[in-house]
Formats: structure tokens, sequence, C-alpha cells
């Protein structure tokens, strides 16, 4: 249980909008076939790129710290 807990904790720390992406996906792309999960997976990532969450990600990656995600899809 406590491994679970960590990993939670991992995983909600992430950016909102990517998340929510991720799982809707894996949600829509769970019983089609390999170009429509493809097409899926393409939409999701559109979507988290043009989130702000993308260009702090990038920005805190670049200046060794540690990002605060917003977990909007506007300014």
């Amino acid at each position: 249980m406590e491994e679970v807990l960590k990993t939670a904790r991992e995983v909600a720390a992430k950016g909102r909008v990517s998340l929510r992406a991720a799982k809707q996906a894996i949600n829509l792309g769970l019983n089609v076939d390999l170009a429509s999960g493809c097409s899926i997976e393409v939409d999701a990532f559109a979507l988290a790129l043009a989130s702000p969450d993308a260009k702090e990600g990038t920005a805190a990656f670049l200046e060794k710290r540690k990002a605060v995600f917003k977990g909007s899809l506007k300014d």
C-alpha cells in the first residue's frame, strides 16, 4: 500500500491536462484498431502540447527547477 500511495502522489504531481488527455486516450482507445488508436493518441498529444502546462514543464526542465502546473488550457 505504501508503494501504491507513493506512485499515486507522483502521478498526481504531473500536469492535469496531460493526465486527463492520457486517461481519455486510454479509455477511448481500449477497443479500437491500431489506426484509430494512433489517431486518438495524436489528438491527446496535441491537446497536452497546446496547454500552458507544456510550456511550464519545458521551462522548468531547462531552468532545472520543479514545474508548477496550473492544469488549465488557458493562460
